[in-house]
C-alpha cells in the first residue's frame, strides 16, 4: 500500500526511485511484500539542542529559567551532541524533515551531516532591542541552509522580542516561526503589562522604564506588526480565541501544535478540530525533550488522537506529514509524488489499508525502514 493523502492510497502499489527521487507510482503486478509506504514525517517544530531536564518543572515561567541556565552551562560540543542524538532518534522513528529552532548556531552542522530536509530557524531574542541593535542581531543570525534544509528565522515570542526585532526579521523575507499565545500569563502581560512575564523581564534587566503594554493579545499584536502570513508559522497558539483564529485563517498563517508539550504542562487541548474546519493548516511538532517525555512523531500522532478524538487517522497523519511541509513553507515535503525526493517510511502492513493507517498513527509498531532521499537511514550518519 502506498498512502498518497487522505482518501487516496494505492494497494497494492510500488514506488520507483531513481537518484533519490520518485519517478513512478504504480499499481503492483504480482505478489509484493506486506508493507506500507507512508511519506516521511515532518516534525514541524523541534528544539534539537535542548536535552531533558533533570527534574520536571511544570510552571512555565520557572521552566524558562531552568532551560536558560541549562543552555548557558553547555558548550558548543554539548549542543551539537544533543542535536545529533535528537536527530538520530527522530529519523529512526520516521522523521525526514524538521522545523528546527536553533538557539546557538550548532544545529545546522548536524542537519547537513544527515542531509535532512526542512527549515533551520535561527532563534532571535531581545525584548529591549531598538532598531540598530535589532538589525545587527538579524544580520548576525542570517545563516545559510543546506542542500535540503532552508534557513529561516525564529523571533522567539511576543514576551521576548521587541517590535524592532520582529520588524527586522520580517524585512529579510525569510521563513519565520514564532511561539505565540502559549500561556494565559503571556496574554496577561501583553494586555496589561502585569504578571509573571513582567517579573521575569525585570529580573533579567530587559524591561525598559518606559514600557507600555500593547493592550491586545499576542495574535492581534503580531498582526498589527505585519508578522502574520503564509510564511510565518505560529507555534502552540494555546490561548487564542475565536476572533484570533479567524485572523490567523484570514492571513493564512499555519499553526503547529505539540501534543507532548500540552500533556507535559497539563494544558487543556486547544480546539484543533475547529481550526481545521476554519481552514487553518495545523501541523504537529515534538518541541524539545525539556517539555516532552519522548521525542517521537509517532508518539505525537498517538497523543493527538487521544487529545482530539474527533480526528481520524488520516487527518492526524496529514497533520504529521503534508501539513508539516506546508507549515515550513515547503509544500513538497510530507508527500509522496513523482519528481519529489524519496522521503519514505516503510511500515508493516496488517490486513487492510485503514487498519495500517490506524496502527501507524496510534504508534503500534516501529517503522521497518526510513528512507531519506532514497537512502536508507542507518544511524551511522553521525559516526
Amino acid at each position: 500500500m502506498v498512502w498518497l493523502g487522505p482518501g487516496r492510497h494505492l494497494a497494492p502499489g510500488v514506488v520507483r526511485i531513481v537518484a533519490g527521487r520518485v519517478v513512478a507510482i504504480e499499481r503492483a503486478r504480482g505478489a509484493v511484500p506486506p508493507r506500507a509506504l507512508f511519506p516521511g514525517l515532518v516534525d514541524a517544530h523541534v528544539h534539537l539542542q535542548i536535552p531533558a531536564l533533570e527534574q520536571p518543572e511544570r510552571d512555565f515561567v520557572r521552566w524558562i529559567g531552568v532551560v536558560m541556565r541549562m543552555r548557558a552551562q553547555a558548550d558548543e560540543a554539548a549542543h551539537r551532541a544533543a542535536a545529533e542524538d535528537a536527530l538520530r532518534r527522530l529519523c529512526a522513528d520516521g522523521v525526514t524533515a524538521v522545523g528546527e529552532v536553533d538557539s546557538t548556531g550548532c544545529s545546522i552542522a548536524a542537519l547537513r551531516q544527515v542531509q535532512l530536509a526542512g527549515v533551520c530557524y535561527r532563534e532571535l531574542v531581545g525584548f529591549d532591542l531598538a532598531a540598530a541593535a535589532a538589525r545587527a542581531q538579524v544580520d548576525e543570525a542570517s545563516v545559510h541552509g543546506t542542500r535540503r534544509c532552508r534557513a529561516g528565522l525564529s523571533p522567539h515570542a511576543p514576551y521576548s522580542v521587541s517590535p524592532a526585532l520582529f520588524r527586522s526579521a520580517r524585512r529579510t523575507g525569510r521563513l519565520l516561526a514564532i511561539h505565540v499565545a502559549e500561556t494565559p500569563a503571556e496574554q496577561q502581560f501583553l494586555r496589561t503589562g502585569r504578571g509573571p512575564f513582567r517579573n521575569l523581564l525585570q529580573r533579567l534587566g530587559k524591561l525598559s522604564a518606559g514600557f507600555r503594554a500593547p493592550g491586545v493579545g499576542a495574535v492581534e499584536w503580531l498582526d498589527g506588526l505585519g508578522m502574520l502570513g503564509p510564511r510565518t508559522t505560529l507555534i502552540h497558539a494555546q490561548c487564542i480565541d475565536r476572533r484570533d483564529a479567524e485572523r490567523v485563517a484570514a492571513r493564512r498563517s499555519p499553526v503547529v501544535v505539540c501534543p507532548g508539550t500540552i500533556h507535559y504542562f497539563r494544558r487543556p487541548p486547544p480546539p484543533v478540530e475547529q481550526w481545521l474546519a476554519a481552514g487553518i493548516r495545523v501541523a504537529l511538532g515534538t518541541d524539545s525533550r525539556a517539555s516532552n517525555t519522548g521525542l517521537s512523531m509517532r508518539g505525537e500522532m498517538a497523543l493527538a488522537r487521544r487529545l482530539w478524538p474527533a480526528l481520524d487517522g488520516e487527518q492526524v497523519l496529514a497533520m504529521a506529514s503534508s501539513h508539516g511541509g506546508a507549515a515550513l513553507g515547503r509544500p513538497s515535503l510530507g508527500r509522496i509524488g513523482v519528481g519529489r525526493a524519496a522521503d519514505l517510511v516503510e511500515y508493516p502492513m496488517p490486513d487492510s489499508a485503514m487498519e495500517c493507517i490506524d496502527a501507524f498513527t496510534r504508534g503500534a509498531a516501529a517503522p521497518d525502514a526510513v528512507w531519506l532521499a532514497g537512502r536508507r537511514f542507518a544511524g551511522a550518519e553521525f559516526g
